[in-house]
């Protein structure tokens, strides 16, 4: 029986199965023990992790079959779990050009060790400080002038983030919804240019398409908020573009034009929303810049990581979870009057370079969804239900949630009228920000095709069955650079005015708006429901969130914080005690050998 006819016996995919089939062609006299190892690396990638450690045998799908494969595989992996690694051609040390690369109680496909090395070096170089430093004195009066001291008595953290940029070519914002990210940049941006003597080359970028237009219009925004001249406004970027365009990557390959033998002609690159950079893409970014760019990498390490391997940003992140700051950084913030902290002999400089937002500026402090999530990040139970009983802006309803009840369909027209009714294109867009669905699955009642045809149902009744209607939100699912849209981006389907025909209409990057016709868009689905993993980088004034019904694998604590975390102004929660409570309790893991320390 070949490896692909194996498949739906164990745990492995096709692709798992596929690496199997190669390697036994290659090595054909290969222990099959050794093999199942070489698949266990293909099967963490795919689960979300760069490496396999026995410990991630605990998620392999038990099997009480009494064949003799089950007997094999359960006695592979005992030997796993008490560090008995086999022996094979394609099994070795990260000194050799093995394909598999074992180190300790860790293997890798030797690409994502390659990618782990490279990106620890690359970070570790660009946490050196500069060996000059503008003159402390000058710093702190422009300090003043960009970020006024809020409360004497409290560390205002934005102006330690904004000094820490001047030190060193590494700079990692860290923060929970709200906090003000991207205003702290802005602000970093315009004291590194202030103090360049020359005019710089300055990118915004972010790893989605949606992710890059909110940097734009935070960025269009939090420009005019300045106290600047318009010339040194001009000087300062308002666009962004998604890391793909950036580093010029196309659709037929996996490697990008700019790369170590053509590097990207920068000076200072900010990265948004770094939690959704996998560790591919991080180490092929950091491939493309010249060692003098500047680097600020902004984002939240507790929301959910990417989808796909690794979480750089969490793992960086842990290397100063305090706030704590190294002898020679907490003397540069005194010198410059940023703040005065208390320092410590243990941070190395790599932990000097992260700096962690705390106070949420979006929705007030003491807000109930603020209150929730806090309380969901640090795994509060007692107070993440209080939260849900005891806020104005939470309603938290442990019943399902019934599309097909009169109360729910009126409420769902009430929140979905003003895109059919909008006066305009542009209308419709603004009103896209005002409402959504959240959900965890794809599939089911409570899932995004489901939820999807319900609402439609909902608002349109027999016309819903059409593909093209008017008012109808969609969300794009692949990246087309030609038509400028990318995977994430969310247009409405509507006529320029009453008696105009159909168009799709989306935002554009200049704040513009861009038409196509119906035949011209690439694939898409209904956007009145979206999973959280694409909502990541939005934000709406109302978000209903809808849970299944029972604990699902997916639904963690990270979910949970990342789903309550896009709402705006109100927060609506269909799900039981119990599947929360769930959540609360599992973690998403993400297992690298990244090592900052």
């Amino acid at each position: 029986m070949s490896a692909f006819e194996q498949v739906r016996e164990g745990g492995f995919s096709a692709l798992d199965a596929a690496l199997i089939d190669a390697f036994e062609s290659i090595w054909p006299d290969s222990d099959k023990a050794a093999l199942h190892v070489a698949a266990l690396n293909s099967w963490a990638v795919g689960r979300g992790h760069s490496c396999f450690t026995p410990e991630l045998l605990a998620e392999w799908p038990s099997s009480t079959e009494p064949g003799s494969r089950e007997r094999a595989i359960r006695a592979w992996h005992e030997a796993l779990r008490a560090g008995a690694w086999p022996q094979a051609d394609f099994i070795g040390t990260a000194a050799g050009d093995s394909p598999i690369v074992v180190e300790g109680e860790r293997a890798w496909l030797r690409r994502y060790w390659r990618y782990e090395r490279e990106i620890e070096a690359a970070l570790r170089e660009r946490a050196i400080p500069f060996t000059t430093m503008p003159a402390a004195g000058e710093v702190a009066q422009a300090l003043d002038a960009l970020l006024p001291r809020a409360d004497a008595e409290e560390t205002d953290w934005q102006r330690v983030a904004a000094v820490t940029a001047l030190r060193a070519p590494l700079t990692v914002i860290c923060g929970g919804p709200g906090t003000g990210k991207t205003f702290t940049a802005l602000r970093v941006l315009a004291l590194i240019q202030q103090f360049a003597g020359c005019p710089l080359r300055m990118v915004l970028a972010a790893p989605t398409g949606k992710a890059a237009q909110r940097l734009a219009e935070a960025a269009q925004l939090g420009l005019q908020q300045l106290p600047l001249s318009e010339d040194q406004r001009a000087g300062l970027p308002s666009e962004a573009m998604t890391l793909h365009r950036l580093l010029g990557f196309h659709p037929q390959s996996v490697q990008p034009a700019r790369d170590a033998s053509h590097l990207l002609d920068l000076d200072v690159l900010v990265v948004d929303e770094c939690s959704m950079v996998d560790l591919p893409l991080m180490a092929k970014l950091l491939r493309a810049l010249k060692p003098e760019c500047r680097l600020i990498l902004l984002g939240d390490p507790d929301q959910l990581p990417a989808v796909e391997n690794g979480a750089v940003l969490a793992t960086l992140a842990a290397q100063n979870l305090r706030n704590e700051q190294s002898v020679e950084s907490a003397q540069w913030l005194a010198d410059t009057q940023a703040a005065n902290v208390e320092s410590g002999s243990g941070i190395s400089a790599l932990g000097a370079r992260i700096v962690r937002l705390e106070r949420p500026r979006r929705f007030g402090g003491d807000s109930g969804i603020a209150r929730l999530v806090r309380a969901i990040r640090l795994g509060d139970a007692g107070q993440v239900f209080a939260s849900l009983t005891d806020s104005e802006d939470i309603h938290w309803s442990e019943q399902p949630w019934r599309l097909d009840s009169a109360a729910t369909r009126a409420a769902l027209r009430e929140s979905w009228q003003g895109l059919a009714a909008a006066g305009s294109p542009q209308e419709a867009l603004d009103c896209l920000g005002r409402y959504r669905i959240l959900c965890a699955l794809r599939e089911g009642p409570r899932g995004v095709a489901g939820l999807n045809q319900a609402v439609a149902s909902a608002l349109h009744g027999a016309l819903a069955a059409q593909m093209f209607i008017a008012g109808r939100p969609i969300l794009i699912t692949s990246n087309q650079h030609a038509l400028g849209l990318y995977n994430g981006d969310v247009g409405v389907l509507l006529g320029e005015h009453a008696d105009a025909p159909l168009r799709a209409w989306f935002a554009r990057r200049d704040g513009g708006v861009q038409a196509l016709l119906p035949a011209q868009l690439p694939p898409h689905e209904s956007a009145y429901a979206m999973t959280v993993h694409k909502a990541q980088g939005s934000e709406f004034d109302t978000v209903e969130l809808v849970l299944p019904d029972e604990p699902h694998p997916l639904l963690t604590r990270e979910w949970l914080y990342t789903a309550a975390s896009r709402a705006r102004t109100q927060l609506r929660i269909h799900a039981s005690r119990e599947v929360i409570a769930a959540a609360l309790q599992q973690r998403t893991r993400r297992i690298n050998g990244l090592r900052f320390d």
